[in-house]
Parts: structure tokens; sequence; C-alpha cells
């Protein structure tokens, strides 16, 4: 079942369609700038990241910015989310309680769009928007620096009237350029710049959104390629989800694994294993057997504190990938909630006898515990970078080792 946002979005993707596919389908001619691609960091095309077999995901470790009206205008939701995400201010750059975003950044979708000096005239300008008819809209930049946008019909209204030629035609654009105008970090996942655009008043809802990196001006991005972006991702994280605790599965997992073993940052990543689950299905049935993986799942997402990444590998297994070194206190507090909830889902009499009598996985009637968690996790803190070959035999290993101890127990190395 896909989530509130997708439908959200379909539907007002659908009332902007159109709405800039001259300016989509066009460069415009008149100081034109191209982002720098390969500045951003894993850049695809939108379709290649659609179509790939991982996910471009990215911290949210990026510098929000609301200029003028949008600052005080930005709903309460929004400033809560903001809050929770590091207590961000407007040009501050932040990392604390960063999460880790199933879409791809922003910039991505950023591209080339009119942009002019703060010291051009309002007429030359217009001289300019009349000799490109697919300029729409434009960036005021000054030293690399995004100052303000404007559209075609607002330099249309400082000149229409008696006297608007007169008293503004010579003035410069920096001047009269509205700084009304959200503007955000090319790293910032779609998902979030989604929100932020959608909290706009009206007047200034469908406006472009205007993309900077560390260097400044990288682009924009048009409201219609946003949504459309959107929903797309939206559908293909929601066909990838188990569909039983609906995390994350494993195409998703494995773009979240490749990311942290071939970059720079911190990680922990840590493997879940749910111990005598098939002797617990065989003895309770299937269904019974579901809703204790239902449990676990509910369980690892509720012990998380920072933004951890939950999936479902499949069948018992799932997984936790931390954005940290130390995982030892996720893991505790998994332990503690699945040891407080487990006896829910067994018998009395199993329960005093400590074991459930069921068939081993060579049809021999035998006895076997109260189910309980094997956790097995490998930091970069001790290891350092490995390939991936070496990373699948060091946490086969671990894993090993983990599920020869009784009752629940966790290593992380």
């Amino acid at each position: 079942m896909l989530s509130a946002e997708l439908d959200f979005a379909e539907n007002a993707l659908a009332e902007v369609e159109g709405f800039d596919a001259a300016f989509a389908e066009n460069e415009p001619a008149a100081k034109a700038v191209r982002p720098d691609r390969t500045r951003l960091i894993g850049h695809r095309e939108i379709e290649e990241l659609l179509n790939s077999v991982e996910y471009c995901t990215v911290e949210t470790d990026f510098e929000v910015e609301f200029t003028g009206k949008d600052a005080a205008e930005t709903s309460s939701d929004v400033k809560q989310n903001n809050r929770e995400r590091g207590n961000c201010k407007p040009g501050k750059q932040y990392s604390e309680g960063a999460r880790v975003s199933l879409f791809p950044a922003i910039g991505t979708l950023a591209k080339p769009s009119a942009v002019f000096p703060p010291g051009m005239s309002v007429e030359a300008i217009y001289d300019a928007l009349n000799r490109d008819k697919f300029i729409n809209e434009f960036t005021v930049v000054e030293g690399g620096d995004p100052r303000g946008f404007m559209t075609r019909s607002m330099v249309n209204e400082l000149l229409g009237g008696r006297y608007g030629f007169w008293l503004n035609a010579k003035r410069s654009v920096g001047e009269v350029v509205s700084d009304d105008f959200l503007k955000v970090d090319c790293r910032m996942p779609i998902d979030y710049v989604t929100k932020l655009a959608m909290q706009r008043p009206q007047e200034r809802l469908y406006n472009p959104i205007v993309v900077v990196d560390e260097k400044g001006y990288y682009g924009v991005v048009t409201i219609k390629d946003l949504l459309d972006a959107y929903s797309k991702i939206e559908v293909e994280a929601a066909i990838s989800a188990n569909p039983l605790t609906k995390l994350p599965g494993n195409l998703i997992i494995e773009g979240e694994i490749t990311r942290r073993i071939f970059g720079q940052a911190p990680y922990c990543i840590i493997y879940i294993d749910v111990d005598n689950f098939k002797a617990y299905n065989d003895a309770y049935g299937f269904e019974n057997g579901d809703l204790i993986l239902k449990f676990v799942a509910d369980t690892i997402r509720e012990s998380g504190t920072r933004g951890e990444f939950v999936g479902h590998i499949g069948g018992d297994d799932f997984i936790v990938i931390c954005d940290y070194h130390d995982g030892s206190e996720v893991c505790r507090e998994i332990i503690r909630r699945f040891a407080a909830g487990i006896n829910a889902f067994y018998r009395d009499v199993d329960l005093e006898n400590g074991f459930i009598v069921s068939t081993n996985r060579h049809g021999v009637v035998d006895s076997f515990p109260i189910a309980s968690l094997s956790i097995a996790g490998i930091s970069n803190k001790s290891t350092g970078s490995l390939h991936i070959d070496a990373f699948s035999k060091a946490i086969a290993q671990l894993k090993k080792k983990c599920k020869k101890q009784s009752g629940n127990y966790f290593e992380i190395v």
C-alpha cells in the first residue's frame, strides 16, 4: 500500500502537468549556466537511478535555507522535523542526527537555468526575456551565490502600468528581485525537498527550487520534475519492500551496504537472526511465525534513536545500518525489547519447560529453546576499509560464531 505522500505527489503532479514542459525541453540562451554534475558524488541521471540495481542514497547532512518570507512561513511540522534532524537554522551546515533517505539527492534533478547578475538593469533583462521565449524564470546570482529569484510575470508587472517602465526600467535587478525563494543544498534528499516545497505559499508553490553546492549556484529543479521523480521512486521502493514487514528489501539493502563499504564515513552494519525460528514455525504454524517476524521488525524499528537504516533481508534475517561506529547501544535495546515481548508468542507449558518440541532439519523430533536473537556487527572503526569479498567473509564468520552462543547474544568487531 503506497504512502499518503505518494498519493499527494501524484495529485499535485497532475495539477502541474505541462506547466513547464517548454522550459524543461529547451535550454535558455540568455546567461545559461550548466551545473557541473561531476561535483555531486554518486551522480546518475534520474532514469538510471530508477532502473539501476542500486539506489543512490544520501545522508541528510545538508544546508537548508529559507529566504525572505519562507523562513517565517514554514509550517510547524517541518520545523519540528528540522529540530529532530539537528536544530537546522538558515545557512547552518549540520550533521547531528543525520538520517539516511531512500531517495537520491536533489542535485541529480538539477537543470541549467537562466541567471543574471544583480547589477543588470530590469530593461536589459526584459529585452533578454523577449529574445528567448523559453525563459520563464531566472535566478539572480552574485559571485556564485543566489541572491533572488524572479519569473517573467514579475518583470512584466514591474514594467507595466502607467509609470512602471519609467520607474523601474533603469533600476538594477538586484534592487527589485524577490528574495522569497527556496534554496536547498544539492545533497538534500528528494523526499525532504518535496515536503519543503509544498509548504510554500500558494503564489510561490510552483516556482522552481534553487539548488546550490559548496561552490555556490548549481541549478534549478522544477516542481514537475520533483514530483515526477518522487512518485516513481516511491513506487520502486514499495515494490521492493518486504510484503510482510514493509521494511526495505534486498534491492535497497544492497545499495545501502555498498555505499557504506565504498565510502569513507563511519558505519556499523549489523545482522540480526532469529534463532530456532524454523522449529517455532513447525510447531506453531506459519501464521504465528509471521506474527513473530512482525514483532521482530517492530522491535528493531523502535530500538533505533539516531536514524538507523532497518531492512528485512528475508525469512528471519534482518539488518540495521548505523552511520556511526559503535552499534552496541542499539543492539542492547533490540535484545531488551525482544526479551520483554517474545514470551507472548508461546504457550504456558512451553515457557514452563523452557523449550518446544518440534522436528529438526533431519526430520527427527527434538527439543528447541525459546527463540532468541543472534546479532553480529562489523564497524569500520577497527576493520578500516573492506572490499565486498572481505566484508562478506568477515560477517559470515562472525554470524557463525554468534549462532553458537546460547540465548540472546551480540558481538560487534
